[in-house]
């Protein structure tokens, strides 16, 4: 395994904290919700993570996503939509768009090859922490969430990194085939909000099969968000390049993180990029992965842990998925 390091640096008037070894350099500025804003792969050039030109304004707790820099790696929780929570005893909290979490400060502390960050709950008692680590071709995260109530909490965690891409890479997911659910579909192309769709092809509006394990091209416009239907067998999920062998490859436990979305930007708003989101509850809101039955819960006084591994690759099998 090639050693880490890690180093302070400023931008934009923030603290930025940067890991490197002899294969990735990772950036996260912790004061801006302990966003990633680089994912570099020094043998192939190649950054990861879609960056846009908007400057790091200072952010309000309780501000829409997309008033932010609406670029890098964010942490979505307690919920991705606002919602109330939904737990006996704390149902008059609401959380706001895209969770509580990522657009205020974390605390961080550098302990040898680790990045350790923390934050806690707005009004509810909570801490979730991660810690950050490089392997050799690894970008390694794991997670704990303590729960200082003496009442059980229902959470929603996502990740949510917006990642650099082109069109004509593939996404690979297993199973390969399946039903999935629509949060959004601009301009109802796939359909409306909750209406549900097949993947890899799904059918238009207007007739047309849409291919969506194959990143389109911006001038279409498209932007869709959608979600597995069923709980992942496997904990896997990856994006390649066919043309120049890169990809990125998503491991996690499905037991601790069962679901799994993707939001695809093909230029409806202007930016280009595409996220894959493991997820801990289905949908998007945490009300209604509740109601549904579909949400992790920690019990009063206790604590849950869960990983995420993302592997930097460096080839893609002959029809294009990075595995």
């Amino acid at each position: 395994m090639r050693m880490s390091v890690w180093r302070e640096s400023w931008n934009q008037g923030y603290l930025c904290v940067t890991g490197e070894n002899d294969r990735l350099t990772v950036t996260l500025v912790p004061h801006r919700g302990g966003k990633i804003v680089s994912l570099f792969d020094k043998l192939s050039g190649k950054e990861w993570i879609h960056r846009t030109d908007r400057p790091w304004d200072p952010l309000e707790g309780t501000a829409d996503w997309g008033k932010g820099d609406q670029g890098g790696w964010d942490e979505m929780f307690p919920t991705i939509t606002p919602s109330a929570c939904p737990d006996e005893g704390w149902k008059h909290l609401s959380f706001p768009d895209h969770g509580e979490v990522w657009n205020r400060p974390w605390r961080h502390v550098l302990e040898g090859e680790q990045l350790q960050l923390e934050i806690d709950g707005v009004d509810y008692p909570y801490t979730l922490r991660k810690t950050i680590s490089l392997g050799d071709n690894v970008l390694k995260f794991r997670y704990e969430l303590e729960n200082r109530a003496e009442t059980a909490f229902s959470y929603l965690w996502a990740a949510h990194p917006l990642l650099r891409v082109k069109p004509g890479m593939k996404l690979n997911v297993s199973p390969a085939e399946g039903e999935i659910q629509l949060t959004y579909s601009h301009r109802g192309r796939l359909g409306s909000q909750h209406d549900y769709a097949r993947y890899p092809i799904a059918q238009a509006k207007d007739g047309a099969a849409v291919d969506l394990s194959t990143l389109e091209m911006a001038s279409g416009g498209h932007a869709e968000k959608y979600y597995f239907t069923k709980p992942l067998a496997e904990g896997y999920a990856g994006i390649g390049d066919p043309a120049s062998g890169e990809g990125l490859v998503f491991r996690f436990d499905p037991n601790d993180v069962p679901y799994l979305a993707v939001w695809a930007h093909y230029g409806a708003f202007g930016d280009y990029t595409f996220a894959i989101e493991p997820a801990t509850g289905y949908l998007d809101s945490v009300q209604e992965a509740f109601n549904r039955g579909k949400v992790k819960r920690v019990a009063g006084y206790g604590k849950a842990h869960w990983q995420l591994e993302v592997e930097v690759e460096a080839k893609a099998l002959p029809d294009g998925g990075a595995r």
